[in-house]
């Protein structure tokens, strides 16, 4: 599609110097294309409307030009470009093939974006040219210049890997996928975050940083582009994954000829909740179930970093990035619930937040409290508030601020036919409840109505926040209505808290109950 010319990296072309003197040979070869290209354009009324100017279109003002996101550039990876005009009644023609655009010219669709893709030869990187000329047309006006945007699809040979600190102590590592690991040091242990897909020697390239000190490999997810590279570190190292994905990485290394006596040994389940010693400080585990069943975050307190591979998704915004829910196959206030209890327990704790596939850190935490706010919307509106998904095309998903401007703007890709509940106006569920200072059991999820919670002996009251599902349903505690917007509390007058949810035509209500024993 438009692609200009192909070089492997060590395929380096250069152009041959001309002649000196004013009437070289090159020069007079040039001067004599040059005339005979004017000549067939004067004559010749199709090659001058390929590639000449375009006509102009109307009387009115000149339209203003097109521009490119992201603008013209070097990208290590196939790349995605939205065309913009000022004016929003305008249309953008554009070509691939390096010919001036006109009317007939193909339209661009906002909802499907211009993919360059990158390519590979064999093992080795191809450096891809793309062209993209566009022009702005609308009836009544005269048509804009026309934009020139190149781009080059730089991929990285399949076994190489490029790295960078990008925050004090945090290492960044990218496979020629752009998947992104990252190392850091605890003072007893070097601390691996997924091991990307490449195809090279991750474990050598580590080396140059790590020393020779041990190292642990944690990963966020089982999916392929998190663990591709697990089997080269477990015989020396102890590998960490969320329990419900354990089975996915022990697949892995069983294929690639790793013996159970190993992965037994070095292979560990991890849980909600837990702590992993890297001497000096721990880093807590969070479970936070959907994008996979066993999805995990990492939160180093002592630095405030936050990693979350793919559980909060990524927002890179040239591709644009989303967090794929579409194959959660539950629906998503699961998901909302997971989030608001992760959130609750993070506080403010949270400066930077490290995704899979994000090129830079997510600074504090607005950005996952854009991620509960997408899917409150999805909660609140449904189908009303989707959109065409930009990748993959035919999914749909939820946005929450601009990535043309917000670096903390937030995409959620769906599956229609199940991501909510129940229909928006008859979700009778809660997302949350949390009693202050007391630890409910189980952990709450939306589905699960018995609860038990051990309070003081000389306790009379307790602080109850219960948030519904949908921002328009009604919640009572003990017959008494509350507010969804801050704790109530509660005189502990019985033994139970009895939280009644309606849903937002009425018509349906759930009773969750919480048994308060004395301790």
């Amino acid at each position: 599609m438009g692609r200009r010319w192909l070089t492997n990296r060590n395929d380096v072309r250069q152009r041959p110097a001309s002649p000196p003197g004013l009437l070289g040979k090159a020069f007079v070869k040039h001067l004599m294309v040059g005339v005979i290209a004017v000549v067939i354009l004067a004559i010749c009324p199709t090659l001058h409307a390929q590639f000449g100017p375009p006509p102009p279109q109307g009387q009115g003002p000149k339209l203003p030009a097109p521009t490119a996101f992201p603008p013209s550039g070097i990208f290590p990876t196939t790349e995605s470009v939205t065309l913009l005009d000022a004016d929003p009644g305008a249309t953008i023609h554009y070509t691939l093939d390096g010919s001036v655009p006109t009317a007939e010219s193909p339209s661009f669709n906002p909802s499907k974006l211009i993919f360059l893709d990158g390519f590979y030869d064999g093992m080795l990187g191809v450096r891809s040219g793309y062209t993209i000329r566009a022009v702005a047309i609308e009836n009544g006006y005269t048509n804009s210049d026309v934009s020139h945007f190149e781009y080059t699809i730089d991929r990285h040979d399949l076994t190489s890997y490029t790295s960078s600190e990008i925050l004090p102590g945090v290492r960044m590592i990218r496979d020629s996928y752009n998947d992104k690991m990252f190392l850091f040091k605890g003072t007893r242990t070097y601390v691996l975050i997924d091991s990307g897909m490449g195809r090279g020697n991750l474990k050598a390239y580590i080396s140059r940083f790590t020393h020779g000190k041990p190292m642990i490999a944690i990963f966020t997810h089982n999916h392929f582009d998190h663990i591709g590279q697990a089997d080269q570190f477990v015989r020396s190292s102890t590998e960490y994954i969320g329990g419900p994905d354990l089975s996915g990485l022990v697949r892995l290394l069983k294929k690639r000829g790793v013996p159970d006596s190993v992965i037994a040994k070095h292979v560990v389940a991890v849980h909600d909740g837990e702590h992993i010693n890297i001497g000096g400080r721990s880093l807590a585990i969070y479970s936070v179930p959907g994008h996979t069943p066993g999805s995990i975050i990492i939160f180093d307190k002592q630095t405030g970093n936050l990693f979350t591979g793919d559980a909060f998704g990524s927002n890179s915004p040239t591709i644009p990035d989303a967090a794929w829910m579409q194959f959660d196959s539950k629906p998503l206030d699961i998901y909302l619930a997971e989030v608001r209890r992760v959130r609750a327990i993070l506080g403010t704790g949270v400066k930077y937040i490290m995704t899979g596939h994000n090129d830079h850190p997510l600074k504090g935490e607005t950005y996952i409290d854009n991620v509960q706010r997408a899917v409150q919307i999805l909660m609140d509106k449904g189908n009303a508030a989707l959109v065409p998904s930009y990748r993959p095309v035919g999914h749909w998903q939820v946005i929450v601020g601009n990535r043309f401007h917000d670096p903390n703007w937030v995409a959620i890709n769906v599956n229609r036919d199940h991501y909510l509940p129940a229909p928006v106006e008859k979700i009778d569920s809660l997302s949350q409840i949390a009693i202050e200072g007391l630890k409910l059991s189980p952990i709450f999820t939306p589905e699960t109505k018995q609860y038990t919670v051990d309070a003081p002996q000389g306790a009379t009251s307790v602080r109850v926040a219960a948030i519904p599902t949908s921002s328009h349903s009604t919640v009572t505690i003990n017959g008494r209505p509350v507010s969804a917007s801050k704790p109530a509390s509660v005189q502990l007058s019985s033994s139970n808290l009895n939280i009644m949810v309606k849903s937002p035509d009425r018509t349906q209500n759930a009773v969750y109950t919480v048994r308060v024993s004395r301790q």
